[in-house]
């Protein structure tokens, strides 16, 4: 649907300098460019999500020739965090990447604001479920279970212990 309206503003944006005395060649050059990676994008989500993951890979050797697209992660407790998304060029966003980014600044988080006896990130915190994952720029929302299912491993505590102890203080 998205894609049809990017196609008929490039198509629109073509005609218009075809009949133009001075026409703007790039920004028609830069709307077709616009679809074709659009086309490109949602061929790899299509991929991704038939296999029923979330993209997820390095980038640490990648070279990232743009600002990262940001997305929003609220947790089923009402927190949100906000991370960057670094993702390689042509490659769908690199939403599992993010979405552990985001689960350890969650932790810190939980880690600073209890202050009593635990000052400093730990895996022993629990991490609720996902309730919602949005790209802040571009408003897409992704798959709620998806996530959750890609980061059930990530999100348990390694301390079953301090897991029980939480759940008691409601924290």
């Amino acid at each position: 649907m998205l894609n049809q309206s990017l196609i008929a503003q490039a198509q629109a944006a073509y005609d218009a300098a075809l009949n133009s005395p001075c026409p703007d060649w790039r920004s028609v050059a830069e709307l077709f460019r616009a679809v074709v990676q659009a086309e490109r994008i949602k061929r790899a989500k299509a991929k991704a999500t038939a296999v029923g993951e979330l993209p997820d890979y390095n980038v640490d050797k990648v070279r990232l020739l743009c600002r990262s697209p940001r997305i929003a992660v609220r947790f089923m407790d009402g927190e949100a965090v906000f991370t960057h998304v670094p993702s390689a060029p042509g490659k769908p966003l690199n939403v599992g990447r993010a979405l552990r980014v985001a689960i350890m600044m969650y932790r810190s988080r939980k880690g600073v604001q209890r202050r009593a006896g635990l000052r400093e990130y730990s895996r022993a915190i629990p991490v609720p479920e996902i309730f919602q994952v949005r790209c802040l720029e571009t408003d897409e929302l992704f798959d709620v279970e998806a996530c959750n299912r890609h980061t059930a491993a990530e999100r348990a505590s390694s301390d079953p212990e301090r897991t029980a102890a939480a759940a008691i203080d409601g924290v």
